[in-house]
């Protein structure tokens, strides 16, 4: 098998990765100490398989333009701008729409899945990992990794964006299904494919992850806010 459909291969293997990891931790193995590892193992093979598989496997090997100051501060307006709004709008959605009282009604199923996670008695300081840091190990995931091997085998890349981000709601339907109802699991789940398609259409438009990131960190800080109503305020 040579490189390019070995790549077809590992990029395939990435897309379910995370599904399969989310049906095993919160799922088939919740509660078990064997689930926090299968969690553990899965972030660990995110963060270091697309830098094994791109140095094996591109003639480029790894290549990131931390340095190109110009083109990262271009792309800071349209990523505060765009996680700003998403944000603004579900606060207002959460604050005045029936879509807020539908989310209060599982107010205790979040409080009882938050302490059996076991973040409970350390909610902002997990809320500020999952904000910037785990939103910036996604972004380098599914973006940088994903989406940017995908639309070399998919074309247009607007169908490439749009495999990848059903592929990056994928583990979120299953996430969602444990704290929501059916109908909220497909509400919000289909939320993060929009915005897994906004970021997608981010990068490829400016070539970096900053604004993407920048973005997707200003919607979880929303969403551990919201929870964070839901969990201390009811």
């Amino acid at each position: 098998m040579n490189k390019q459909k070995l790549l077809s291969v590992f990029i395939c293997l990435a897309m379910a990765l995370p599904l399969v990891g989310a049906l095993l931790y919160f799922v088939i193995l919740k509660g078990t100490v064997t689930a926090q590892v299968v969690y553990s193992l899965v972030k660990v093979i995110m963060l270091a398989g697309p830098i094994v598989v791109v140095m094996t496997l591109e003639r480029d090997g790894l290549h990131f333009d931390f340095f190109d100051w110009k083109n990262q501060l271009r792309a800071i307006p349209l990523g505060l701008l765009t996680g700003g709004l998403i944000a603004a709008l579900m606060l207002v959605l959460y604050e005045y729409s029936a879509l807020g009282d539908y989310v209060n009604r599982f107010a205790d199923d979040v409080r009882q899945k938050a302490e059996q996670l076991g973040f409970l008695d350390h909610y902002w300081s997990f809320g500020v990992f999952l904000a910037v840091g785990h939103s910036l190990l996604e972004e380098y995931y599914w973006r940088w990794f994903v989406f940017g091997r995908l639309r070399k085998f998919v074309k247009p890349a607007v169908s490439a964006g749009l495999l990848g981000s059903l592929a990056f709601a994928a583990h979120h339907y299953v996430v969602l299904g444990c704290f929501f109802s059916p109908f909220g699991a497909v509400l919000f789940g289909t939320c993060v494919a929009m915005g897994g398609g906004l970021w997608c259409w981010m990068y490829n438009r400016q070539k970096t992850l900053l604004g993407c990131w920048l973005s997707h960190a200003l919607v979880d800080a929303m969403i551990m806010y919201i929870g964070y109503r839901l969990i201390f305020s009811q």
